[in-house]
């Protein structure tokens, strides 16, 4: 094979390991190096023998047969002792010929779908995932030859990279989401920051705080505040934590109480930038800000509090106010209940939760994480 075509089906091949739509291209150019009537990409989970395809040379309906039917009666997959990452095998060198030809599988399947001789790839097994390339030719141009498993040999540092480059970028995709989702559900408000100051992100608990306009906003993806004096203040912050304020003395960041105009208890704010510096021109997120609010976080945990200690609903409201900062007269009041009903509460809660002291009561409550 010449380099040039060589090189012409290695540009496709990594072309496919960060695009996976690109797959066909590569696969069709992998075809064509060999001849082949059908070549497939498959992937199989090991653990459930789920499976899935890129396939060229096969329709939907053949794949579906092949996964529904004919994967347990595959003679080629059952006569293989041991897959190999980095194996290129012939199908002889998996059973003869004329053991393939009088099978269920060949007459049933492969020869109906014009596929005679027949080349395994195996590019990884790792995750619990085994990925293969298999290829096959129509009769008319017989078996693959020792030189083609040798060309299969040449391609296959390239097809391992590009596989592996796949599953990382794919887990990487898996832990991204994961992670999203969770800041997502957070009672903490959270935003994400360019470097400009422009808001990337901003998750499910800051979008309803800045709605209500109490405080602060959103406006045009930035975030700043209702108060003039506390809008300086805090894009002081900002710039530094994103580096446009950037002498020796500026703070990176910080935190301050954002006071609201409702009279609620204040916002507590912290600005911090996400790595020690940017590459110039990126893209991604510089800084964050996180966005506290008392009444939400406390209420927040209410609930999970209940179910972690086994407190009654009652016990829980009393909880809940003595998070917000409430004595237990003034929780009382609150709640309408007499002083000695509210003791009471407050001798269990103590009880239940292993604390003596109501400072370390709170601190006990307020460790409890909030979705």
């Amino acid at each position: 094979m010449k380099e040039e075509a060589f090189s012409h089906v290695l540009d496709a091949i990594y072309d496919a390991a960060t695009d996976v739509d690109r797959w066909p291209t590569a696969l069709e150019r992998i075809g064509e190096t060999f001849g082949a009537s059908y070549i497939g990409l498959i992937q199989r989970n090991l653990n459930t023998m789920q499976g899935r395809a890129v396939a060229l040379g096969i329709d939907a309906d053949g794949q579906r047969e092949y996964f529904d039917i004919w994967t347990k009666k595959d003679v080629l997959l059952i006569n293989t002792r041991t897959f190999r990452p980095g194996a290129v095998e012939l199908d002889r060198d998996i059973l003869s010929r004329a053991e393939l030809l009088r099978s269920d599988y060949y007459n049933g399947f492969m020869k109906p779908h014009g596929m005679y001789g027949y080349m395994r790839m195996t590019l990884s097994i790792e995750d619990g995932v085994r990925s293969i390339i298999s290829m096959s030719r129509p009769p008319k141009l017989g078996d693959f030859e020792t030189s083609d498993a040798e060309q299969g040999r040449r391609f296959m540092p390239h097809l391992q990279r590009a596989a592996k480059v796949i599953q990382r970028l794919e887990h990487s995709g898996l832990m991204l989401a994961g992670f999203s989702e969770l800041i997502e559900q957070s009672a903490t408000g959270v935003v994400l920051l360019h470097q400009t100051g422009r808001v990337l992100f901003a998750n499910r608990a800051v979008r309803a705080m800045a709605a209500r306009a109490d405080g602060f906003w959103l406006p045009e993806k930035k975030i700043g505040a209702t108060n003039d004096r506390h809008h300086a203040a805090l894009q002081t912050l900002i710039a530094g934590a994103t580096r446009r304020i950037d002498t020796i003395d500026a703070a990176r960041g910080g935190v301050m109480r954002l006071p609201r105009p409702s009279g609620k208890p204040d916002f507590a704010i912290a600005v911090s930038p996400l790595a020690d510096g940017t590459a110039w021109g990126a893209s991604g997120p510089a800084a964050f800000v996180l966005v506290t609010d008392p009444d939400a976080a406390s209420l927040q945990s209410g609930s999970a509090i209940a179910q972690l200690f086994g407190l009654s609903a009652a016990e829980a409201r009393v909880a809940e106010r003595l998070m917000l900062g409430d004595s237990p007269k003034q929780a009382a009041a609150v709640l309408n209940i007499k002083m000695s009903t509210a003791r009471w509460h407050l001798a269990s809660l103590y009880r239940k939760t292993g604390t003596s002291r109501q400072g370390q009561l709170v601190r006990v409550l307020m460790a409890i994480p909030g979705i």
